[in-house]
Order: structure tokens, then C-alpha cells, then sequence
């Protein structure tokens, strides 16, 4: 949802399909930003709330935003434990 395929996708801003492209990944964002403010007062809970759900709207956000992707990796390579984690998690969900 990125970038589109091969450089030809449609310009966000030409023709219906573009628009609309547009609005989906407006609401994307701002139900991400949802729930990242939802997740924030659900981390001191006893019940482990707070950190799926945020991890669950950094997933959203990184497949909407560019910035926001970049900013993700750029910290995943900084900290190679975490990639680690985060590669097996999807390891497991992508076994063939």
C-alpha cells in the first residue's frame, strides 16, 4: 500500500481511483492514531491491553504512511534484538 507496483500505480490525485486511494488511507491513519490513543492509558493496566493494541496501529500506520514506515525500520535496524523478535513473530504466521 506503499508505493505502487512498479511505478505505474494511480497519482493520488488523478482520476476516482486515486481519490479514493486517498480516503482510505486517510482513514487508515487516523484509525491508527485511534488507536494508539487508546492504547497509551491501557498500558498500566494489569491486563496486557496497551501493547497489542499498539503494536496492532504501528502495523496500520507503517502499511499507510511512508514517513511513518520509514521511521519504523529506520528504528527496527537500530535495534536488531527487536527486528529479531518481530521476524520471527511473522516467521511463524508465513510458514508454508
Amino acid at each position: 500500500m506503499n508505493e505502487p507496483a512498479n511505478g505505474r500505480g494511480p497519482n493520488p490525485m488523478n482520476g476516482m481511483n486515486g481519490m479514493v486511494q486517498v480516503i482510505i488511507r486517510s482513514i487508515a491513519v487516523v484509525l491508527a492514531l485511534f488507536l494508539i490513543a487508546i492504547a497509551i492509558p491501557l498500558f498500566s493496566l494489569p491486563i496486557p491491553l496497551g501493547l497489542p493494541l499498539f503494536i496492532i496501529a504501528m502495523i496500520l500506520l507503517a502499511a499507510t504512511s511512508k514517513r511513518a514506515h520509514r521511521f519504523i525500520t529506520g528504528w527496527l535496524q537500530r535495534h536488531p534484538g527487536v527486528w529479531e523478535r518481530v521476524k520471527h513473530i511473522f516467521d511463524r504466521f508465513h510458514r508454508d
